[in-house]
């Protein structure tokens, strides 16, 4: 995947004119790059965003420049319109370690939702690790096969990881990837009984020392 960007001029809030335009500012830096502003055109940003997403290299080319290794790491987006605003892409150096998230992926049933004993709770769809550019795995598998009762659950520390590869400092390996929660169950309100009417339609008002009757009694009657 490749995206083709220039070099950006304009900043501050006269940025607005570039979006107007089709055009996302962006920055780009990495260990051995100052960070420069550049523009992007939306429609292809988007797309190749859409492929890549945060844990997948692709090339961009700045002004017919020798096109760099990068990465998606910020990708601010229009909360209504759903449009790409602001973009920070990160240069790779092969020779320096990154963090990244990558994607958890999973796969099979629980036995626990399938028998109806509870419901499936995801906490995590990514897991942050820390690698040589080279060692990123593309994504995780997590069988859910093992999910036969509530309570049970998948923690991070379950995740083999390939040669070179750890998770980033952050990253709790006690964590629940994924569990089974109990189904809640849902109490019904009592039905009030309704009142006896008096021919008129207004509310019988019980006489002093009788007790008004109860839907049990009514039924009876």
């Amino acid at each position: 995947m490749k995206l083709t960007a220039k070099k950006r001029e304009i900043t501050g809030k006269k940025v607005k004119n570039l979006r107007a335009q089709g055009i996302v500012p962006a920055t780009i830096y990495g260990p051995k790059r100052v960070s420069e502003n550049i523009q992007i055109d939306r429609k292809e940003a988007s797309a190749v965003f859409k492929q890549v997403a945060f844990n997948k290299f692709f090339t961009v080319e700045i002004d017919g420049e020798k096109p760099v290794k990068a990465l998606f790491k910020e990708v601010t987006i229009h909360p209504l319109k759903s449009e790409v605003l602001n973009i920070g892409f990160y240069q790779i150096d092969e020779d320096s370690k990154i963090t990244v998230e990558v994607p958890i992926h999973f796969t099979g049933e629980a036995p626990a939702v399938k028998q109806n004993l509870g419901f499936l709770v995801t906490s995590m769809d990514t897991v942050a690790v820390h690698c040589y550019p080279k060692d990123l795995p593309d994504n995780f598998e997590i069988d859910l096969s093992t999910l036969e009762n509530v309570g049970d659950s998948v923690q991070v520390a379950t995740i083999t990881l390939p040669a070179e590869v750890e998770f980033d400092a952050s990253v709790d390996v006690n964590a629940a990837l994924v569990y089974i929660a109990a189904a809640q169950k849902v109490e019904e309100e009592p039905v009030a009984a309704e009142a006896e009417l008096n021919e008129d339609g207004t509310p019988k008002v019980p006489a002093e020392g009788e007790a008004a009757a109860t839907p049990a009694e009514e039924s009876k009657e």
